[in-house]
Formats: C-alpha cells, sequence, structure tokens
C-alpha cells in the first residue's frame, strides 16, 4: 500500500495542462483539509467547557476567555494538549484557537461561509484577528460586510472596515483611544531578533524637529567617517555614526567640558558573555592551529552565538566592557540544603536547558521559574526532591502553573532530559534536540510525587 503512494506521488503529470489541474486538485485538497481542521478544533473547544466551580474536578482547570465579548469560556489547559500532538507551541495553537472560536461563536455568516465552501479558511481567520477587540455588535458588523466578499477583501478594505464598525457602534471607545494615542513617539530595540554579524533592529518615531536633527548628526557624522578614510558602505557609517553619537553621549553626560575632559572615557556598553571558552582562547586562540570552532552566547540579545573572533573584536574596544561568564561545568552536580537555589545554581540550569523544558517551549528560561522535578517536602526536606541541578527544571510561569494544576507530569532520566506526560496519556521527549513525541505512557504511579508547590 505504501508503495502505491509513493507512486503515484512520485509520478508527475507529462503535459503543462496536467501539471496544472495537479495543481487546483491540490490546492482543493489542502481546503478541504484546513476546513475539516477548523471543524475539529471547533469541537475541541466544545468538549473541553469550564465546570461548575463545585466539582471536584474544577480545581484543574484554568478558566479563560479566549476571543472577543461573549464567547464562551474555556479550560486553557486544554491547550497544551493540543499544542504537543501537533508539535506547535501553546502559543501558536493559541492565537489558532482564538481564530475559530471568534469566527464559530461571533463571526456566523463566515462560519457558514467556511462550512460551505464559499470561504476560504485562511481569508477568514484574518478577518477574526481584526475582530477580536471589538463589541458583539461591531463584530456582527464587520462579520455581515466581510462575508460576501471575504475572499476578495484586501487589507486596506478590511481596516476600513473595522474603522468603519467602531465608529458607528464604540464611538466612546475609538475617541478614548485616539486621545490615548496622542503621543505615537517610541524607540524601539530588537533585542530578540539579531543577526549572525552582530547587528541588531532599531526603529523610532520621534517629533520631527527631533528626527530631523537625528537625521542631520547622523548624515555628518558619515561624511566625517568618509573624510576620515572609511571604506565603509554609506548605511554602515551612518550606523556607525549613530553609535558614535550614544557612546559620545553616555561618556559625557552632562558635565561641564573642564570636568569631562579630565577624565579618561569610561566604557558605555556593558556586555555580558556566556561563553564555551576560556578567556586565553578568546585573546589567543589561533584557528590555524586548532579545528575547535570556539563561541559564546550573548544572553541580552536572545542568546545568540558569537564567534571567538566577533568577541576577541568586542573586547578591544575601549567603549565596551565586557564581562565574560566563567565556563560551567554541566557535568557537576550542585546541591544546596533548603528550598531556594543558589546564584550558581541557577546559572548552571539556565545554561543547560537555556529555555523552558515543556515540548515546543522557547521561553528563555532566565525569564522563568525553576521547578523541583521531584517535589520540594517542606515539612520534611529529607524525604523529598533535593534542590541540586538534577532535580532542577526551568519552567516559564504559564507551564509550571500546568505542570502544578493541569494533571501534566514529568521527569528528568538524565540532566537536560526530560520526558513529559500528558493527561490523555502521550508522552514526549524533550531534551537538548529540541522536542519529540514518543507515543502513549505507561499507567500513572498512583503513589507519584504530588506537584511542587
Amino acid at each position: 500500500m505504501e508503495s502505491t503512494i509513493r507512486s503515484s506521488i512520485d509520478t508527475l503529470p507529462d503535459t503543462p495542462a496536467g501539471v496544472l489541474a495537479a495543481l487546483r486538485a491540490e490546492q482543493d485538497e489542502r481546503r478541504d483539509s484546513e476546513i475539516r481542521s477548523i471543524r475539529l478544533a471547533a469541537h475541541w473547544v466544545a468538549l473541553h467547557p469550564v465546570l461548575d466551580p463545585h466539582c471536584p474536578d474544577a480545581c484543574f482547570q484554568s478558566p479563560k476567555t479566549l476571543a472577543g465579548e461573549g464567547s464562551p469560556v474555556i479550560d486553557e489547559f486544554c491547550i497544551p494538549d493540543a499544542a504537543t500532538m501537533l508539535g506547535l507551541t501553546c502559543d501558536a495553537v493559541g492565537s489558532y484557537l482564538t481564530d475559530v472560536i471568534e469566527l464559530r461563536y461571533r463571526l456566523r455568516h463566515l462560519w457558514a461561509g467556511i462550512l460551505a465552501g464559499e470561504v476560504t479558511p485562511w481569508r477568514a481567520r484574518a478577518i477574526a484577528q481584526t475582530t477580536v477587540a471589538l463589541t458583539p455588535q461591531a463584530a456582527a458588523f464587520v462579520d455581515e460586510q466581510a462575508a460576501w466578499c471575504a475572499n476578495r477583501l484586501t487589507p486596506s478594505q478590511l481596516i476600513r472596515l473595522v474603522d468603519h464598525a467602531r465608529a458607528r457602534h464604540m464611538p466612546d471607545d475609538l475617541a478614548k483611544e485616539v486621545e490615548d494615542a496622542q503621543d505615537r513617539r517610541h524607540v524601539t530595540f530588537g533585542t530578540d531578533q539579531v543577526s549572525f554579524d552582530g547587528t541588531m533592529h532599531l526603529e523610532a518615531d520621534l517629533e520631527i524637529p527631533d528626527a530631523l536633527g537625528l537625521a542631520e548628526a547622523v548624515s555628518a557624522g558619515a561624511a566625517r567617517l568618509a573624510a576620515l578614510g572609511s571604506d565603509d558602505t554609506l548605511d554602515g557609517r551612518r550606523a556607525t555614526a549613530l553609535g558614535d553619537l550614544a557612546r559620545h553621549q553616555l561618556a559625557f553626560g552632562f558635565e561641564d567640558d573642564e570636568s569631562a575632559s579630565s577624565k579618561p572615557t569610561p566604557a558605555t556598553t556593558q556586555i555580558v558573555l556566556h561563553a564555551h571558552l576560556s578567556a586565553d582562547a578568546i585573546a589567543h586562540h589561533d584557528p590555524a592551529d586548532s579545528d575547535e570552532c570556539l563561541t559564546g552566547y550573548l544572553e541580552q540579545a536572545g542568546t545568540r552565538v558569537l564567534t571567538a573572533e566577533q568577541i576577541r573584536a568586542w573586547c578591544g574596544r575601549d567603549d565596551v566592557s565586557v564581562v565574560v561568564k566563567p565556563v560551567i561545568d554541566l557535568r557537576q552536580r550542585l546541591e544546596t540544603a533548603g528550598y531556594t537555589p543558589t546564584d550558581r545554581i541557577r546559572d548552571h540550569v539556565t545554561a543547560r536547558d537555556r529555555t523552558c523544558v515543556f515540548p515546543w517551549c522557547g521561553r528563555n528560561a532566565r525569564r522563568g521559574d525553576l521547578d523541583h522535578v521531584i517535589a520540594y517536602d517542606h515539612q520534611h526536606p529529607d524525604r523529598g526532591g533535593t534542590t541540586a541541578t538534577d532535580n532542577l527544571a526551568p519552567l516559564c510561569r504559564r507551564h509550571h502553573r500546568l505542570k502544578t494544576k493541569g494533571r501534566w507530569r514529568y521527569r528528568m532520566t538524565q540532566p537536560g532530559a526530560f520526558v513529559w506526560t500528558s493527561p490523555h496519556g502521550h508522552q514526549y521527549l524533550r531534551d537538548h534536540t529540541g522536542s519529540q513525541p514518543l507515543g502513549p505512557a505507561a499507567p500513572a504511579d498512583p503513589t507519584g510525587h504530588p506537584p511542587d508547590q
């Protein structure tokens, strides 16, 4: 059977007309599959209503309204089950379920169009994402106006339609939003998205005089660099000039010229590097004499990996103070008495796991909690799990709550490797290579450890 399927997949049409027909058939099949997926997602939501508070199982739920006003409250803990089964993050599945709930319960015309095959599912979801913040009346207005032309609605037309709905059905909210948004100035640094070459994205909205002044200063700085013999590109010189402005401001501050000139120029930028190599390797490593690839990672920039050459270049700059954290031997076991981990233990676990250890979760470990895999017994510390690197794992707040109250359980098979078991009995492995499903689990041990508190 498998060979027959493979043969049909590998056999391609011989004519251009046949290729076009096959492409159209594939598109229709994908659309039908997406419609069925949306129906299944809506049914999954319907199967997880919030229980009555007096029900014994209500304590294992986390009620939450994902979509707009008037949509049903569901159990938030049903999201990780679907996310892990699909190999996706909880945020991705939560966003998908939000779209489905919005369509199913607040955009009835679009929902009917999807089921009838008249509205393309992804276009309907794009509309649903714009109506979550609307009142039921405003959402219904968008639904009625968009349902008949959803497949032809452009993004700009959708924006105008939503604005019309807000002006017609939410005048007070719209007026307040306009008032709150009077000051649109901002400066945003993309610290979570950096390039391998060590660059970072910056965007800003300034008042016109400030923007023009900054533009003139950057242009003048770029021209000065060119006059000094810089062979960099114009964009490169402009970027360097902007950095020079920042360094000069931090170096001189608001002091008078005499006091500033009497002091050496201080380092204006501090970079904390978690290096997987020694300081001598940074200073003296010769790539020609070694096949080893020396790297470190920069925690302020989304733990971006850097080469030893990049690190060495930064270390040689007078305006940058580089703090190189010592190498952590992840094979060493660290333990402390009591419940609270030491800073050294926390750094060890963070360096080992980098992110929350729930399957497919990528939240930074340093921003989450350290969880005792085997619960710490506050009444009898000698009977519970130890506060040690082989019994601690970083969990983001969402998945810490899920483990504590949501009937998920996990165990550490070795430092950095975790096997999770869902309430439905599915198991998932999370280790340094990523996450993967393992299949159904054995029945839960009734004498297992209680959830960590």
